[in-house]
């Protein structure tokens, strides 16, 4: 009774999530069992004020992680500006997802007059065997919050699908319905996990050829390091590139996509998030713990003897032959599996060829 007493009492949610986009992504199943725990509650999400736009019809207030003297917070300063003063005591319950290894954070809150602090390590210092959601979700449970969690799904405004569809129609001439948008994103947050380009190069030639589809590129700020090669690579073969597009805007483009293909980053989160039927090429991080668990998602992975690996034998690895093991064929193979289940919808100009190539990809 005491239990049901006390979250019957919060009137006012905050959650604070740092850290990158995957991150941010792979948290808001916490969002929806606060939801569901807290229905009558006004629930905030505080964060990178560049993901935010992902979820503004799902949560009442956004708040960007940038305030003024937010950082006084991690110190252990007698006083904290107005700003700071003026924003936390309102809230019932504050669960925070910042690093905060020593507990200085959230015995300020607690200094502030929040009565419920939930503190979340941001990731896990020993390995882990299942979903990092189950593992972000883990805090909340001991707390009698309930955990029952589905996998994360933004939902573009009707604005942002208006950008989509004028974009599509403006930028690519896009008018047939029953044409193919294959999206592609090279990169990562982290090189250490990206496929070889020149290997997506030939994948793309193929899926031209084969699919007479149009291929979308995706490439944001994490992909400067490729700048040349990207820049080649879309000229050589028409491609369209999407470059730093508001997140929101990418997800709804994403969205009208017929299939999506990426490394383990943010953004093959965001496809997956959005229902794109999604291939995720998966080297030295473990697909099982860092994978989006969305439906519509195909994992590839390295069955190289040393993947996975930990973060910090990640870091120090030169070869990436976990990467490299994986051929275009591979690919190939995966790719035609996942639009043979989820795309009979699209057909290509030359389907009875590529039925023909899933068999012999299939028997190999």
């Amino acid at each position: 009774m005491e239990g049901e007493k006390r979250l019957s009492s919060v009137k006012n949610v905050l959650l604070i999530r740092n850290g990158a986009l995957g991150d941010f992504i792979v948290t808001l199943p916490v969002l929806t069992c606060l939801k569901k725990s807290f229905p009558q509650a006004r629930i905030t999400v505080m964060a990178n004020p560049y993901y935010l736009p992902l979820i503004k019809n799902q949560v009442d207030v956004l708040l960007p992680n940038d305030i003024p003297g937010l950082h006084t917070l991690y110190t252990y300063a007698e006083d904290f500006p107005e700003t700071v003063k003026r924003l936390f005591p309102k809230f019932d319950l504050v669960i925070s997802y910042s690093p905060d290894p020593d507990g200085c954070f959230a015995n300020n809150l607690k200094r502030l007059g929040v009565p419920w602090v939930i503190k979340g390590s941001p990731f896990p210092t020993q390995p882990i065997f299942s979903s990092i959601t189950e593992f972000l979700l883990t805090p909340l449970k001991a707390e009698g919050i309930s955990t029952r969690w589905d996998p994360p799904n933004i939902l573009p405004t009707r604005e942002d699908q208006k950008f989509a569809q004028e974009f599509f129609q403006s930028t690519l001439n896009y008018h047939d319905e029953n044409k193919e948008i294959i999206a592609i994103h090279p990169g990562s947050g982290s090189a250490k996990k990206c496929w070889p380009v020149k290997k997506f190069v030939e994948l793309i030639k193929w899926i031209k050829n084969d699919f007479k589809a149009k291929v979308l590129l995706i490439v944001g700020p994490a992909e400067n390091r490729l700048k040349e090669q990207i820049k080649k690579l879309s000229e050589e073969n028409d491609l369209f590139v999407v470059r730093n597009f508001p997140l929101n805007h990418l997800a709804a483009i994403l969205q009208k996509c017929q299939v999506y293909l990426g490394n383990d980053s943010g953004i093959t989160h965001l496809a997956a998030a959005v229902g794109v039927p999604t291939l995720a090429i998966f080297g030295p991080t473990d697909f099982r713990v860092w994978g989006p668990k969305n439906k519509k998602v195909k994992f590839l992975s390295s069955f190289y003897p040393c993947a996975p690996c930990v973060p910090e034998k990640m870091a120090k690895c030169e070869h990436l032959f976990c990467l490299e093991s994986l051929t275009v064929d591979k690919v190939k193979k995966s790719f035609l599996n996942l639009y043979f289940q989820f795309c009979s919808s699209f057909l290509p100009i030359n389907y009875t060829n590529l039925i023909k190539e899933r068999g012999n990809y299939v028997s190999r």
